[in-house]
C-alpha cells in the first residue's frame, strides 16, 4: 500500500556564538516544548531590505536557541526507527548557512551526541527487542559528496576513488561499490564512524574553524527476516555542506572552487524542488549527485524530515531568509511511501492456494511519531505491525513492484500459455485436421516475424512523441520525466501499438510495445496488453499456416 506524505520541516535556531553580532530581526513564537508540538508555531523575520516589513513561516516545529539534542532527536526522529524497522525508507536532512549548526546538529560530539550516533543507538536497542520469531541485521555505509564527486569515507582516501551514481532496472538510484559494514553493537559504530569522520573534507574559514567542504551521507540498511518474508528498511543521514558568500568567508582559491561546486549543488537542489512544486515534465534530478542521491526523499517513495538550522547572526539575515524561503517551498513536496518487503521462497510455496490473503494495517507515520515523543524508550512488549502476508494482497498495480524480473517473465509465460491453449481448443474445432502440430513458442515467433519499416501514419503520429522526450535538448533523458509525463508517453505507444497490431502490422507493433515498456516498466496493464499482442502474433501465424 502506497502511503502519501509531505516532507515534514523543522527548524532549528542556534545559540549566538562567542563575539557575534545578533539582533532583533529573529524571533521565534511559540517554541517547541521538550515533548510535544504545538500549532501555530512561527519564525518571524525582517526583512534584509526594509526592516519594518516583517515575514512570518510556519513549520511543523520551531525550536529555540535552548533546545537540546535530545529534543530535536526525541520528537523528530525517534519515531522514524520503527518505520525503517517496517520495511519503509526515511531521510533525515540538516540545511542551512555555514556555520548554523547542521553538523552538531547531525553528529554532536563525544558528551553531546547528534541525531546519527543517537540513531544508530536507538536501532540497535530496536534490535534487541525484536521477538524471538525475528531477527535483524545493521549495516552501515557513509560516502561524501566533494567537488560533485562521490566518495567511500569507509576506505581510506588513497584508495578510494571516484564512484560513479548508478540506477538499477527497478529505478533505484546506488552508489556502484560503495562499501559497507556491519553493526552488531554500539562500539562497532562508534570505531568506524570515528575513523570515517576524519577522511570527510573540512578546512578553516573565516566563519567556521572546521568548516565542512562536502555533502555527507550516512546510510544505515536494516533487513528483519519474519518467518514468511523479509523486510528492508533504510535511514539517509545526511548532513549538507552550506552555503557561502565569498566575501564573507575570505576563501582562497581552492576553498572558492569547494564553494563554487557546493552552492551549485545546492542551488540546483532548490531547481529541483522547485520544479516539483510547478509539476513539471523534467526534475532535473541529474543535474547534480547530489540530487541524484536524494531524489528517493524528493517526491520518491521515502519519508522526508529537512531540519533547517538558522543563525542569528546580523549577517546572516538574507541567508536566513533564503533558508526559510526553501523550507516552504519543500513542506510542499508529497512522497509516495512503500513497504519494500520480499516473500520467503517457503512462504510463497505455501500460501500458493490461499483464496483470501490477509490486508495489512494502515501505515500512520505521524501517529508513531507522537507515539515515540511520549514514550522516549522502548517498552519490553513492543512488536512490530503485523505487515502484508501475501503478495495477492497488494493491488495488481503495486505487485510487479516487489517481483523480480524472472518472476514477472514465468507469470506472463503462464498467463501465455493458458490463453494459446484455449484459443487452439476454440480454433482447433473449426479447423479440425487442417491445422498441423506447432513447433514454434510464440516469444520466438514474434522474434522471427519479417521486419517491414514503419509507415508513414505511424511516423508521423510517432514524431511528437520523440520530439517531446527532446524537447530540452540532448540532456533530457527519461528519468528525468515526471511520473505523470512517463505515463502519458507509455499510454501514447501503446495505442500505437494496438492500431499496428489490429492492421496485422505485427513488427511495428512489436517495437511500439517495447518503447511503451521503457516509460513504464512493470506496468500491469501494459504486460496484460503484451500477452494478449503474443497471443494474437502466435494465433495469427499459426492459423495462417493452417489455411495455407
Amino acid at each position: 500500500m502506497r502511503s502519501v506524505h509531505p516532507i515534514r520541516i523543522v527548524a532549528r535556531l542556534r545559540p549566538p556564538l562567542p563575539g557575534e553580532l545578533c539582533d532583533s530581526s529573529l524571533d521565534i513564537e511559540n517554541p517547541t516544548p521538550p515533548t510535544q508540538n504545538q500549532s501555530q508555531q512561527y519564525i518571524s523575520i525582517k526583512n534584509p531590505r526594509d526592516s519594518s516589513q516583517v515575514f512570518k513561516f510556519q513549520f511543523n516545529s520551531c525550536y529555540g536557541a535552548d533546545s537540546t539534542q535530545n529534543h530535536i532527536f526525541s520528537n523528530e526522529v525517534r519515531y522514524l526507527i520503527d518505520i525503517i524497522f517496517q520495511g519503509m525508507l526515511a531521510t533525515v536532512f540538516a540545511y542551512g548557512v555555514t556555520s548554523s549548526g547542521k553538523t552538531h546538529t547531525m553528529q554532536g560530539t563525544a558528551d553531546d551526541p547528534g541525531i546519527i550516533p543517537r540513531a544508530v543507538e536507538e536501532v540497535l536497542q530496536h534490535k534487541s527487542q525484536l521477538p524471538s520469531s525475528a531477527s535483524a541485521q545493521v549495516a552501515m555505509s557513509y560516502m561524501e559528496i566533494y567537488k560533485d564527486e562521490v566518495y567511500d569515507l569507509l576506505t581510506q582516501r588513497e584508495n578510494s576513488p571516484k564512484l560513479s551514481v548508478r540506477e538499477n532496472s527497478a529505478g533505484e538510484v546506488f552508489v556502484a561499490n560503495l562499501s559497507s559494514r556491519k553493526i552488531d553493537d554500539i562500539s562497532d559504530f562508534e570505531t568506524i564512524y570515528f575513523e570515517a569522520s576524519k577522511r570527510r573534507s573540512v578546512a578553516s574559514t573565516n566563519l567556521n574553524r572546521v568548516s565542512s567542504r562536502s555533502h555527507a551521507i550516512l546510510t544505515l540498511t536494516i533487513k528483519v527476516s519474519l518467518e514468511n518474508k523479509t523486510l528492508t528498511g533504510k535511514l539517509n543521514l545526511v548532513d549538507l555542506a552550506g552555503s557561502e558568500n565569498n566575501k564573507i568567508t575570505g576563501n582562497d582559491p581552492t576553498r572558492m572552487a569547494e564553494s563554487s561546486a557546493i552552492n551549485k549543488s545546492l542551488s540546483v537542489l532548490g531547481q529541483v524542488v522547485h520544479a516539483l512544486n510547478q509539476g513539471a515534465s523534467r526534475i532535473p534530478y541529474r543535474d547534480s549527485k547530489l540530487t541524484r542521491l536524494l531524489q528517493d526523499a524528493l517526491g520518491g517513495s521515502s519519508l522526508g524530515l529537512l531540519i533547517c538550522n538558522i543563525s542569528p547572526a546580523a549577517k546572516f539575515r538574507q541567508d536566513t531568509l533564503n533558508t526559510l524561503n526553501f523550507a516552504v517551498r519543500t513542506k510542499n513536496i508529497q512522497n509516495k511511501v512503500v513497504v519494500h518487503e520480499k516473500e520467503n521462497v517457503a512462504s510463497q510455496q505455501t500460501n500458493t492456494n490461499v483464496s483470501t490473503p490477509r490486508k495489512s494495517s494502515i501505515f500512520s507515520p505521524d501517529a508513531q511519531r507522537k507515539r515515540a515523543a511520549n514514550h522516549p524508550k522502548h517498552s519490553n512488549d513492543s512488536k512490530l505491525p503485523q505487515p502484508h502476508t501475501h503478495l495477492e494482497s497488494f493491488p495488481p498495480s503495486e505487485r510487479y513492484l516487489m517481483m523480480s524480473e524472472d518472476e514477472i517473465n514465468k507469470r506472463i509465460a503462464r498467463a501465455v500459455d493458458a490463453e494459446v491453449t484455449r484459443r487452439l481448443a476454440e480454433e482447433r474445432a473449426k479447423f479440425g485436421s487442417q491445422l498441423g502440430p506447432v513447433t514454434d513458442t510464440p516469444h520466438s515467433m514474434v522474434a522471427s516475424s519479417a521486419h517491414t519499416p514503419i509507415d508513414g501514419e505511424v511516423q508521423h503520429r510517432e514524431e511528437p512523441l520523440e520530439s517531446r522526450t527532446q524537447q530540452s535538448g540532448s540532456e533530457c533523458r527519461l528519468a528525468d520525466m515526471s511520473p505523470l509525463s512517463r505515463k502519458r508517453t507509455g499510454r501514447a505507444y501503446v495505442a500505437l501499438a494496438r492500431a499496428q497490431t489490429e492492421k496485422n502490422n505485427l513488427q511495428n507493433a512489436l517495437e511500439l510495445y517495447r518503447k511503451a515498456e521503457a516509460y513504464v516498466p512493470g506496468n500491469v496493464k501494459l504486460k496484460e496488453r503484451w500477452i494478449l499482442f503474443v497471443v494474437h502474433v502466435f494465433m495469427h501465424m499459426t492459423f495462417s499456416d493452417a489455411k495455407c
